[in-house]
């Protein structure tokens, strides 16, 4: 690794990235405070390049072999050892006969955000297994288009979202015992509102992440879910779903009381987003076969002013509900 890129000039680099993915939950962050702040800048950049070179232009095997190397390079870093350079980097096929930058690139990402990362890992006591998983989920997509079984989904949804949330909970701090099994649930009803959500557009990239084993029960086979169409079995099928997304949802609240306070309005803020997105879902289930469901622009702000106006934030009522799914609709 380049050993003039301070830590300081990294957790810049970081905050750059985080600033510039203009995600929603960017502005999140300003819910916590500073040290914490820079830690998820760091983490929210290794996650976000991450799922970029899992989705660049590149060939599947080139890859897999950006990713392998990726793994390696940050295991190191984060074992504290700065002799990241010695692993050789695959080579980049030229794409139609024109050389890329992705090389380069990947190795400025590796030398200028893994310092940060290093430090954020070891001030909030992540485990190395976590950060490491996150990049486990983005090659396990690269393998993995079908899963037969909701335990397989789980496995994926563990990897790409649980590991995260385990990763965010160290930073926001938390009290033993610590529900583990609440904390993976959450992050399995993140991923889960998502697939309901990116039904249509994971279709045309012919991918399928819901299992076969309930798609099968409704009467449906994969050209239904790749030439979709909204029909009943759909529609009851996205039911189903939801109704497992809620319970993972109530579930994963259990965490709350465990959370240090200052980190409290972060957690809130995410999953009441991702709790409201289910419920868009659930008012509609045939919706996605047409459109990405999304919050509209009263949702996001609704959302932003009861977690940043204190006053707001203290009033807002405690999941689980008993009518969880037109809660939104009162709050």
């Amino acid at each position: 690794m380049n050993a003039t890129v301070s830590v300081r000039d990294s957790y810049r680099y970081a905050t750059k990235i985080a600033k510039g993915a203009s995600s929603n939950f960017y502005r999140s962050f300003w819910l916590l405070p500073r040290r914490k702040r820079s830690a998820m800048h760091a983490l929210y950049a290794f996650a976000r390049i991450t799922d970029d070179l899992g989705d660049c232009s590149a060939r599947p095997d080139t890859r897999r072999q950006w990713l392998n190397w990726w793994r390696k390079t940050t295991e190191l870093a984060l074992q504290q050892d700065h002799s990241t350079g010695s692993i050789p980097m695959p080579e980049e096929p030229p794409i139609d006969g024109a050389p890329t930058t992705f090389q380069p690139r990947l190795r400025h990402h590796a030398s200028h955000l893994l310092p940060a990362l290093a430090d954020t890992a070891q001030r909030f006591s992540i485990p190395s297994q976590h950060l490491l998983e996150i990049i486990d989920g983005v090659l396990a997509d690269q393998q993995k288009t079908r899963f037969d079984t909701f335990e397989q989904l789980e496995h994926y949804c563990y990897l790409v979202a649980s590991a995260v949330g385990l990763c965010c909970l160290s930073i926001w701090e938390f009290k033993e015992p610590l529900p583990k099994s609440a904390a993976i649930d959450c992050g399995v009803a993140f991923q889960l509102t998502n697939i309901l959500r990116d039904i249509r557009e994971d279709a045309g990239r012919g991918r399928i992440y819901l299992p076969r084993q309930h798609w099968e029960r409704h009467g449906l086979c994969e050209d239904d879910l790749l030439d979709i169409r909204g029909d009943d079995r759909l529609r009851c099928l996205v039911i189903e779903e939801s109704e497992r997304a809620a319970k993972l949802f109530q579930s994963g609240w259990e965490v709350w009381d465990h959370i240090h306070p200052d980190g409290q309005a972060m957690f809130s803020m995410m999953w009441r987003t991702y709790r409201r997105l289910l419920s868009r879902i659930e008012e509609d289930p045939g919706s996605v076969a047409n459109r990405r469901v999304r919050l509209s622009t009263s949702d996001r702000f609704e959302l932003m002013a009861h977690h940043f106006v204190p006053p707001l934030f203290k009033r807002l009522p405690v999941p689980p509900w008993n009518q969880i799914a037109t809660e939104s609709q009162g709050e």
